[in-house]
């Protein structure tokens, strides 16, 4: 009888990469462009300058590129940077249904074992494909079945579906990769703490079990053993993570009716998911009866606190980025007075500097949803039942009105909802933000991503974009 990592392993590899439906292969196209935007945008972020540093001064073996930084590090060490940079602004995407950051693990992880394996560019979209899907599954059997709020689920569950990814790529056979899947539980880890905290570890985390995950692979593929009951042993994952049962052999192989992949969000805000619905909420509101800032009398909001990741009063602290991209009344409060939050209004000193912003965000109620709530309107089917429960901005102004817009998790987590044109430009706004303003360059790249699917060579296809983002002396296209 298989072991669960065995049956994981199994299903992680069985499908050849010409069997991927064209649309899973699209899904993963665009989670791709949009995590290397991310990355873009995140290479001057607080922390991603030392980090790349220390990953430079220990070296190693040139075996994988680091992001738009001309540099050749060990796999595992690229892996890290990597996702830290993706990371930064936590504007990297969600897998709504387990409440899961993925791409900011698994992509890391194939864009260091894909070179390494010789890799098509059809190849690298299949084992994120693959990757994401394995993830997905295991934090669906375990959503509702974690010990506590405290742990990480994202670098937790991220970290086995990297580990299926790289192995596809570094093309381990099933034994292999049930034994890395037991040497990465050795490794798991993650919570919540640098984020409660707010610190910058909190960026980092993901990069973490991307960096195990390839550790994990490269040890299994010479000869190391892990266990092969890591997730249903006595003291495997489900006993000691989880409340015992979750996962079965059954849960983790269900008929989904379709990959995973095509059900992750991108984001429109670089701030945490739980604050979307409410930031968007606002942002409708002024856009369909707009107020002035000086009509304000009061602001309440509902469905995001008061306690929680999101929804405590604005303190900027040592990192007044991570305080405010972790407030909704701080995004809030910026979109009635400034307008939507882009990513140079979550700057540190743009956050630190703006006094009316924050004094508004910590003026800002948190109140019960109101009896009487308009319907929300269509929302996508098959989410847990917290994605459809209503989050809404009042504002309250001096004529004695009162104006509100509810939205859901659901509706601002609807993977349709945003066009590949929208991840385009998604793309370039965070290509000037990480100081690339060659349009021309910028172009280039998103012509690449067009072509990753032909690509012969994945390692000649990614050069392009690791090269740092001021422009060539030329001006022309690398």
């Amino acid at each position: 009888m298989s072991t669960l990592a065995e049956t994981l392993a199994r299903l992680g590899g069985e499908p050849r990469t010409e069997d991927i439906p064209p649309a899973a292969c699209a899904a993963a196209e665009r989670l791709l462009l949009d995590s290397l935007g991310c990355a873009l945008a995140g290479i001057r972020q607080p922390g991603v300058a030392e980090v790349c540093a220390l990953m430079r001064r220990w070296g190693g073996a040139p075996e994988a590129e680091v992001l738009f930084h001309d540099c050749r590090l060990p796999g595992p060490q690229a892996a890290f940077a990597n996702s830290a940079m993706i990371h930064a602004l936590d504007y990297d995407d969600v897998y709504s249904p387990a409440s899961l950051h993925l791409t900011s693990v698994i992509v890391p992880a194939v864009l260091a074992a894909g070179p390494l394996g010789r890799a098509s560019g059809a190849d690298l979209l299949a084992a994120m494909v693959m990757g994401i899907e394995i993830a997905a599954r295991i934090g669906l059997a375990e959503k509702g079945h974690r010990r506590g709020i405290g742990f990480l689920p994202s670098s937790l569950v991220g970290g086995f579906g990297a580990v299926i990814a790289a192995a596809r790529l570094l093309r381990l056979d099933p034994e292999q990769t049930a034994d890395a899947l037991g040497i990465a539980y050795a490794q798991a880890a993650g919570n919540r703490q640098a984020l409660l905290d707010m610190t910058l570890t909190k960026r980092l985390q993901p990069g973490f079990a991307a960096r195990s995950a390839l550790w994990s692979v490269e040890l299994a593929r010479h000869g190391i053993t892990g266990p092969r009951r890591a997730f249903e042993g006595e003291a495997g994952y489900a006993a000691l993570y989880l409340d015992g049962g979750p996962l079965s052999a059954e849960a983790l192989a269900a008929d989904r009716g379709g990959f995973e992949i095509g059900r992750v969000a991108i984001k429109r805000f670089p701030s945490c998911g739980a604050c979307h619905p409410v930031q968007e909420a606002a942002e409708r509101l002024m856009a369909e009866e707009p107020v002035a800032p000086e009509d304000i009398v009061a602001v309440e909001l509902f469905g995001c606190g008061p306690g929680g990741l999101v929804g405590g009063p604005f303190r900027p602290g040592r990192h007044p980025q991570v305080a405010a991209q972790f407030c909704a009344a701080w995004g809030v409060a910026h979109t009635l007075l400034r307008g939507p939050a882009t990513l140079e209004a979550y700057r540190d000193e743009a956050v630190a500097a703006d006094r009316e912003v924050a004094a508004l965000a910590n003026a800002i109620r948190h109140v019960p949803p109101p009896p009487d709530l308009p319907p929300t309107g269509p929302q996508p089917p098959g989410l847990h039942p917290g994605a459809y429960r209503p989050h809404g901005v009042i504002v309250r102004t001096r004529d004695g009105r009162s104006r509100m817009r509810v939205r859901t998790q659901a509706q601002v987590r609807d993977p349709a909802a945003i066009t590949r044109s929208q991840v385009e430009t998604k793309f370039r706004d965070c290509a000037r933000h990480g100081g690339l303003r060659d349009e021309a360059r910028i172009q280039h790249l998103l012509d690449r991503m067009s072509a990753l699917r032909d690509a012969p060579d994945v390692a000649a296809w990614l050069r392009p974009f690791c090269l740092p983002p001021q422009p060539l002396a030329s001006g022309a296209p690398p």
